[in-house]
C-alpha cells in the first residue's frame, strides 16, 4: 500500500528509477520522500510544504536545483507546482566579494505555478497565484494574483477571477 495518495499518480518504474537513485547511488539520499533522480536538494530539512503537491513536482519534475542556506527556510504553499529546470536558492554570492554570501528565506505562496527554468533568488516572497515564466529570474517580491516574466521578472499580467 502506498502511504502517500501523489504516488498514485506516478508510474511505478518512475518512482522505483527514483528509488535506485536516492537509496542505493545515493544521490538525495537524506531526502525523506522521492525525488526525480536529476534533482539536487540542499537543505531539505529546512523546506517546509504545506501539502504534498510540491513533493510530486520534486518526484516528476527533473531538473530542480534547490539549496536551503543555513539560518535560512523555503516554505512553499498547497497547490504550488513547477516545470523542469527550476532553481531556487536562499542565498548568493555579494558582488566584488565572492567568498562571502547573502542569505535570506523564500516563500512561495498557494497555487503558484513556476515555468522551465525559472530562478527565484534569495529573499523572495511570492503571493498566492502566481504564475512564473520559463526562464524568468526571479529578484524581488510580488504580490497575489500575478504573471511574473523577463530577466528581472517584472508583472506582465494581473489574474482576475
Amino acid at each position: 500500500m502506498i502511504n502517500k495518495p501523489y504516488y498514485t499518480r506516478v508510474s511505478i518504474s518512475l518512482l522505483f528509477t527514483n528509488w535506485i537513485f536516492q537509496r542505493i547511488l545515493r544521490i538525495n539520499c537524506e531526502v525523506p520522500f522521492s525525488v526525480y533522480f536529476t534533482n539536487r536538494i540542499q537543505g531539505w530539512k529546512r523546506c517546509y510544504f504545506e501539502d504534498d503537491t510540491s513533493k510530486f513536482s520534486l518526484t516528476v519534475s527533473g531538473g530542480a536545483y534547490i539549496t536551503v542556506f543555513e539560518g535560512t527556510t523555503l516554505h512553499v504553499g498547497s497547490g504550488t507546482i513547477w516545470a523542469h529546470n527550476i532553481c531556487i536558492q536562499t542565498g548568493n554570492h555579494v558582488p566584488g566579494k565572492l567568498n562571502q554570501y547573502k542569505v535570506n528565506s523564500v516563500k512561495i505562496g498557494r497555487n503558484c505555478w513556476i515555468g522551465n527554468g525559472a530562478a527565484i533568488l534569495a529573499g523572495v516572497t511570492l503571493g498566492d497565484n502566481v504564475v512564473v515564466g520559463a526562464n524568468s529570474v526571479v529578484t524581488k517580491s510580488f504580490p497575489n494574483n500575478v504573471v511574473i516574466a523577463g530577466v528581472p521578472a517584472k508583472i506582465i499580467k494581473e489574474i482576475v477571477d
